[in-house]
């Protein structure tokens, strides 16, 4: 007698939903399919869009610049809490002679986050700040712990980060960091979300 074992349709969907599974970038919540619904998205975006939402990033942005002041720039909005984030910052070393990265830090998983973007912010040397930070990230998963009280004003300008992410691309399905605008030396501009190594950005960003 042949015996035919059937699933449930609820099982079947959660084993699909799992081999769907390939997150690049930090939300509040566990993404699944955001991702690839966001690289579809930013395709869409007309270079006149491009060009509008990189002035106003240029002009309303505040972060820490850790490049070599090369005519290639890029914005990296980043939550301090984010595992993503930190892949993202060890992938740019690679190309950081060649872009000016500003790394704008935004509040995706609340209060701490807006913390150590205001610490990161104010502190006398910003990028050593944010260095240590994402070492421990890559080490244990965690943040550094913060030893300071933040500034109102740090933690404001984390506030109007995170704001104006948002409010730059209200159409994108899914707000999530990292999120990379880029301007390159001849003014052509692309949009970047979530982690990627340092070969495929260097391939992102177009680069030789």
């Amino acid at each position: 007698m042949k015996i035919e074992t059937r699933l449930p349709i609820a099982t079947i969907s959660l084993l699909l939903l799992s081999l769907s599974l390939s997150l690049s970038a930090c939300t509040p919540a566990v993404k699944v399919r955001e991702e690839t619904m966001m690289e579809a998205h930013v395709k869409t975006i007309t270079p006149e869009r491009r060009a509008a939402i990189m002035a106003r990033i240029e002009k309303e942005a505040r972060g820490i610049s850790t490049g070599s002041g090369a005519p290639n720039k890029a914005f990296v909005f980043f939550d301090p809490h984010c595992s993503y984030c930190s892949d993202l910052w060890r992938a740019t070393h690679s190309v950081e002679n060649q872009v000016d990265f500003v790394w704008v830090p935004v509040s995706v998983f609340g209060e701490e986050s807006a913390a150590m973007g205001a610490v990161i912010l104010e502190s006398a040397n910003p990028a050593a700040i944010m260095s240590a930070n994402e070492e421990s990230m890559r080490l244990s998963e965690n943040p550094l712990a913060i030893t300071s009280v933040p500034t109102e004003a740090a933690l404001s300008t984390v506030e109007s980060n995170t704001a104006l992410m948002h409010a730059l691309d209200p159409a994108a399905p899914i707000q999530s960091v990292p999120l990379m605008y880029y301007r390159s030396a001849k003014g052509q501009i692309e949009v970047i979300p979530g982690a990627l190594d340092a070969g495929a950005l260097k391939s992102a960003l177009k680069l030789e």
